[in-house]
């Protein structure tokens, strides 16, 4: 379903209610035989001139395996061939969102939708000499807007320290807690060492219902338990991807519960 609408929307641009902005999706379309070549070769020269805005604004992000800057990976939505065995080396199903003005990119985000539970958008960058006018507010807005119509419950990013307060006193952005990173514990999210892990929620759902009934019921909450009903027997529990090990996290919880409890016998 959410693979098929935005189908429908890529190569179309739309308004941004801001005049002489549009936005437009993009995405990578090497493996669409069908596609009409006249419209192959614009998408993949609109692709260049995102990665051209994202490679100015971002130093090379290289991994150890591959020796290659993954940010022409992410564009292309590309997999590199272990991927199978490291997840957080899939980069299909990545497409690239852009702020328009006329003929130029003014501000470029790369976005993965994973189903109605969350979306992530590791990469956002704005031209330099567009910084300042309210560019990747107008991109997000719509990004928004987007998601809240598909019903997914939450945006994600990865952070680097001295954005943080910016993501979150201009954004409405929070640092996720320890339990909901185990929520998304499954996901193959891109998230890069030395950033913190922020989300903004799109919707009142269950979800969120559920994550503050475990937080003000802590003599409930049982940590192996938890993870077992959300992974199911045999699930691989590497937390490499997001930079945290899970042994660790379980005891942050099982401290937060122990100083919960010790605050609820003050009162």
């Amino acid at each position: 379903m959410l693979h098929d609408d935005i189908q429908k929307l890529l190569g179309i641009s739309f308004p941004t209610g801001v005049d002489g902005l549009t936005w437009k999706l993009l995405k990578s379309n090497n493996s669409d035989f069908n596609m009409h070549d006249a419209l192959r070769a614009d998408t993949h020269a609109k692709l260049s001139q995102a990665l051209d805005l994202l490679r100015a604004c971002f130093k090379p992000i290289i991994i150890e395996r591959g020796k290659r800057n993954i940010i022409i990976d992410i564009i292309n939505s590309s997999t590199f061939p272990d991927s199978s065995k490291y997840k957080r080396l899939d980069f299909h199903g990545f497409f690239v969102m852009v702020l328009q003005k006329d003929d130029e990119f003014t501000c470029v985000a790369t976005v993965r939708i994973h189903g109605q539970k969350l979306a992530e958008m590791p990469l956002v960058a704005t031209i330099f000499k567009y910084r300042g006018q309210g560019m990747c507010r107008i991109l997000l807005h719509e990004l928004i807007k987007m998601l809240s119509k598909w019903q997914v419950q939450r945006l994600v990013l990865p952070s680097v320290s001295d954005q943080l307060e910016f993501w979150q006193s201009v954004f409405g952005f929070s640092k996720m807690s320890t339990v909901e990173k185990l929520e998304i514990l499954g996901f193959p999210l891109l998230v890069f060492r030395g950033t913190t892990i922020c989300q903004k929620i799109l919707s009142n759902t269950m979800f969120g219902m559920e994550i503050e009934e475990v937080s003000q019921k802590p003599s409930r909450f049982n940590p192996k338990d938890y993870l077992k009903d959300r992974l199911g027997p045999g699930t691989k529990r590497n937390f490499r991807n997001l930079n945290y090990k899970l042994r660790s996290e379980v005891e942050v919880i099982r401290k937060e519960k122990k100083i919960m409890l010790e605050d609820r016998e003050k009162i």
